[in-house]
């Protein structure tokens, strides 16, 4: 490899004998050396700092003739490819090798994937299918269909469970795959370290030979030009060479002030999928699935109190189901009054009350009946039905007890309460029309929280 480098750089300098000032040559170029072309990254060692600094300057300027941009296009015509430059003393160049072998003992590659967040475990809704769907199709062919991808949503709604579900299955389907994980953050932190630690050349080629680039909160980018400046390269690298990039971010690519257009450009030339807040059916799913994770059982009307007065935020679920697991280890039942608890103490603040008169004005818009006729005496057919399930939901929605609901209901008796609950109880499981009108209304409510 080494006798390698050398023969390309001597027909390097060949081309640039001819096209660069000779003073220019004999100050810059004679003394140096090609030692490394991994990536698209081509390292030069130079004899001190000082032709170091002039170099680099070089690359700034604008005039395509340039002595930076003659040893580009010199590097191009040899190799067949157009790689950037970087320039390195010897000191420097040993320093580099050393950290770099350093970090990836043995050529270890460390993916930072959470195997626990897979397709398998990710809940499927409304909400999410589409961006799921296109995440499965990046797993299946990487690099191949929408490239890049871009997901956005709101914190919480699972972007980062698709990126690693993304990353699982590519592993496990190619093995041999490199497949890179990483937060916003985290690589403008490791951008920054390499220019501290002089090591640019040991963190471009970590980032430019994965084949896989999977990157959270592109939003936290750094607005350092020279920060975007490098993912704008590594994004070029890796695309050119048909390696996959998925992007996750909390806005639309049209409200990302913090990036450069050419950066919005580039990610807008694949496939922009987002996730919305999850509607009723989803959250109700989620919450049972995290409850069998944690061999959690709770009763189905609690299930329709956290879905319909949680947040958008599978977290705050999350954070639900933990207070119930913690409770349950100190002898705690799962009661609509934990769940009503758990819902506070995650907030800090009043849970979320759906009154009576809410679910009552709900099911009076639904069935067309007068809010009057819901809370007079009237025995008529549709008007009963109307009235059963809205005491109904009052009881399984809210932590009112039969005599209180009663009392709402202009003074029924708190055993016609009973009667009421029970009696649209019974017929959620006999009656399809009426589990799915139970379910309408539900999600109605849901959204007036």
């Amino acid at each position: 490899m080494e006798s390698n480098l050398q023969d390309i750089w001597k027909n390097c300098l060949d081309i640039l004998h001819k096209r660069t000032n000779r003073t220019f040559f004999e100050a810059y170029l004679s003394g140096c050396n090609l030692v490394s072309l991994k990536g698209n990254v081509a390292v030069i060692q130079v004899t001190d700092k000082f032709i170091k600094s002039r170099l680099e300057s070089l690359s700034g300027e604008t005039n395509n003739n340039s002595l930076y941009k003659e040893i580009v296009h010199a590097l191009a015509e040899v190799t067949g490819t157009e790689y950037s430059l970087e320039f390195m003393t010897k000191e420097e160049f040993i320093s580099a090798e050393i950290s770099s072998s350093e970090e990836y003992p043995n050529d270890e590659f460390v993916t930072h994937l959470n195997s626990r967040l897979t397709f398998d475990s990710f809940i499927i809704g409304s909400s999410n299918k589409f961006a799921h769907a296109a995440a499965s199709a990046v797993a299946e062919k990487p690099g191949e269909k929408y490239n890049p991808l871009f997901i956005y949503g709101n914190s919480g709604l699972g972007k980062t469970h698709l990126l690693h579900a993304i990353g699982n299955e590519i592993k496990e389907n190619n093995p041999d795959m490199k497949v890179l994980y990483i937060t916003t953050e985290n690589f403008t932190n490791d951008f920054i370290e390499s220019l501290k630690h002089k090591t640019p050349a040991s963190f471009r080629e970590k980032f430019r030979n994965v084949d896989v680039l999977l990157i959270d909160d592109i939003q936290f980018i750094a607005k350092a030009i020279s920060t975007q400046e490098e993912f704008f390269n590594t994004f070029n690298s890796l695309h050119n060479e048909g390696k996959q990039i998925v992007i996750t971010s909390d806005r639309p690519i049209s409200e990302l002030s913090v990036l450069e257009d050419r950066l919005k450009t580039r990610f807008s030339c694949g496939l922009i999928a987002d996730i919305q807040t999850p509607d009723y059916e989803t959250k109700f799913a989620i919450i049972e699935r995290k409850a069998a994770e944690n061999d959690i059982l709770i009763e189905n009307d609690i299930i329709d109190y956290i879905a319909i007065s949680s947040g958008s935020s599978v977290r705050e679920i999350e954070g639900v189901i933990n207070h119930f697991s913690l409770s349950l280890s100190q002898g705690r039942d799962i009661t609509m009054t934990l769940a009503k608890e758990a819902i506070k103490h995650l907030n800090g603040n009043d849970v979320n009350e759906i009154s009576v008169a809410v679910i009552i004005d709900v099911v009076s818009r639904y069935y067309g009946i007068s809010v009057e006729d819901i809370m007079s005496k009237k025995r008529t057919r549709n008007i009963t039905v109307a009235r059963h399930i809205a005491i109904f939901l009052c009881r399984s929605l809210t932590n009112l007890s039969f005599p209180e609901i009663g009392k709402a209901f202009n003074g029924i008796h708190h055993t016609s309460v009973m009667g009421a609950f029970e009696s649209i109880n019974e017929k959620i499981s006999t009656n399809p029309d009426i589990k799915s009108s139970i379910d309408d209304l539900k999600k109605t409510l849901s959204s007036n929280i």
